[in-house]
């Protein structure tokens, strides 16, 4: 099997589904190859860029020097130099497609068609040779294809099912993993441009995307005749059992595996290091809040063994030597932070063998200096920390589980630990008003010594929340795979307000503009951990 993870999505570290897959199917005595098309394309579109005025000249001509300084973390102590070069870099991404599209160090646009719609997603495929990247299948991605296969058998050029001109290697499988909407357009258009070129592989489709889609009520696969198996959750057994069907391999299957990252080529990752992302269970172990997707799609908590966990860590350590692991849970529970801690502790080390940053909720534990000043020595230096709302009558209606008293006591241990903070708002949820909104501008202002980061975001309605019952509700986009509703806002605070209130009261107050220019410019909380 041949596993792909398509552009665009974040270039600083390498995609942990793929290499989980990878290390089920390794684990099954699968042949299995991994190749994150995201990086590679990405730089490969960088480098034929073309210039046509001195911005852009400027972006291109400097594009090695500014990736190399990128990759160091001397620049990360200069903001202002730091972001130039990020958005040069970025520059020089963005002006090589043509006015159709608009390519960033984050996102993907199609002036023509939204990932919202399968109707649209099907003539991404038809007319793949219309996707920016499609040069980058066919002079770098077909290779790869061609020189691996699980049996190398050609094509025989006398089957009239396929043209004379189809003579290339194929693998039996090709997996693509789907994570976000800024890479579905251009999946589409690499399942079109396969199905062309390796009409004999036979196509699975997952990821986290996929799996919101594959959630929805409503869901009636439209993708039939095109992707030959859709997975929803966690694929790890649906790969193992197909494969088995072709390779007979009789090995039970094991729930937990160790994630491969083989297929890392680490120097390409715009990081000052290497990072290995790492997951310590599925789904969210609180899972009530009333805005939250996870809750809406009935995504369930699924932890696993802290001391396998460990023992897992230990193993990547060993292996990769990373510099620093992203634990991309949900919300890393307690259980493992204290197994964790203890581990790290009996080390006894004066330095930790990495470097470590997460989510987690407010929770007592980190209202215990000493906690925190465990969680600094085994690693940690950077928390994401949703506190959705500085009110807290919103935050018991949304059912968060947070404490304003016990959040501001740990945001001060947290500060006195050594520890950054990013902390993420929710506004224009039905349970805030504009009053709520001020409580929260207050909040931040009264913290802003202990938040280092913020992320600020617009509540959007998840389509199939049991919110919906009781909200007059209309379409948020036409596409039949939009996720989420437009709704009236009980108390009138619609989102042309919230924006205002946003852009207009809350970014321009002194004290949250300071903490607005520490953010890093299109990596945002990837990037956070190594600002100094």
């Amino acid at each position: 099997m041949l596993l792909i993870y398509p552009p665009v999505a974040k270039i600083s570290e390498p995609p942990p589904g793929v290499a989980i897959l990878a290390g089920s199917l390794e684990a099954n005595n699968i042949d299995c190859k991994v190749v994150d098309a995201n990086i590679q394309a990405m730089l490969w579109l960088a480098k034929r860029a073309s210039y046509n005025d001195n911005w852009s000249k400027r972006a291109i001509t400097n594009l090695d020097r500014n990736i190399f300084e990128l990759k160091h973390i001397a620049l990360y102590k200069n903001m202002a130099r730091y972001s130039q070069r990020v958005i040069d870099f970025n520059k020089a991404i963005n002006i090589a497609p043509n006015r159709r599209f608009n390519i960033s160090l984050s996102d993907y646009t199609d002036y023509k068609l939204t990932p919202l719609k399968s109707e649209d997603l099907l003539i991404s495929a038809k007319d793949y040779k219309d996707n920016p990247f499609y040069p980058f299948f066919e002079s770098q991605l077909s290779k790869i294809i061609e020189s691996y296969s699980n049996n190398l058998k050609e094509f025989p050029t006398q089957d009239k099912e396929y043209s004379n001109e189809v003579k290339r290697y194929s693998p039996d499988y090709i997996g693509i993993s789907l994570c976000y909407l800024s890479q579905a357009l251009t999946a589409f258009a690499l399942v079109g441009w396969i199905k062309k070129e390796f009409p004999k592989s036979k196509i699975v489709m997952g990821g986290g995307l996929v799996t919101s889609w594959m959630s929805m009520p409503t869901w009636s696969n439209p993708f039939r005749g095109l992707i030959d198996y859709m997975v929803k959750g966690r694929g790890e057994e649906t790969l193992v059992n197909l494969c088995r069907q072709e390779t007979e391999t009789i090995n039970i299957y094991q729930p937990e595996y160790i994630p491969n990252f083989d297929f890392c080529e680490w120097d390409q990752y715009i990081a000052p290091g290497s990072i290995i992302p790492f997951r310590t269970s599925s789904g969210c172990y609180w899972n009530r809040c009333r805005f939250c997707p996870e809750k809406a799609e009935g995504n369930l908590y699924k932890p696993e063994k802290n001391s396998k966990l460990l023992d897992n860590i230990q193993y990547l350590v060993d292996k990769y030597h990373p510099d620093y692991i992203h634990f991309i849970d949900d919300a890393i529970s307690p259980s493992f932070l204290k197994s964790l801690i203890s581990q790290s502790d009996a080390s006894n080390l004066q330095k930790p063998k990495f470097e470590w940053y997460g989510f987690l909720r407010f929770t007592k534990e980190l209202a215990d200096p000493d906690f925190c000043n465990a969680l600094y020595r085994s690693g940690c230096r950077l928390l994401k920390l949703g506190l959705e709302s500085g009110e807290q009558a919103v935050l018991d209606k949304m059912e968060k589980g947070t404490d304003l008293t016990l959040a501001s006591n740990i945001l001060k241990c947290l500060k006195n630990a050594g520890i950054r903070t990013y902390i993420y708002l929710l506004f224009g949820t039905q349970f805030e008003n504009e009053s709520d909104a001020e409580q929260t501008l207050n909040y931040v202002v009264n913290h802003s010594k202990e938040i280092s980061f913020l992320n600020i975001a617009i509540f959007n309605l998840p389509r199939f929340s049991e919110d919906t019952a009781n909200l007059e509700t209309s379409l948020f986009s036409e596409g039949d795979l939009s996720l989420y509703l437009n709704f009236k806002h009980p108390k009138g605070w619609d989102r042309k307000k919230v924006r205002l209130f946003i852009e207009r009261k809350f970014k321009k107050h002194p004290e949250i503009r300071k903490i607005l220019k520490n953010d890093p410019p299109f990596f945002t909380s990837n990037h956070a951990i190594f600002m100094i």
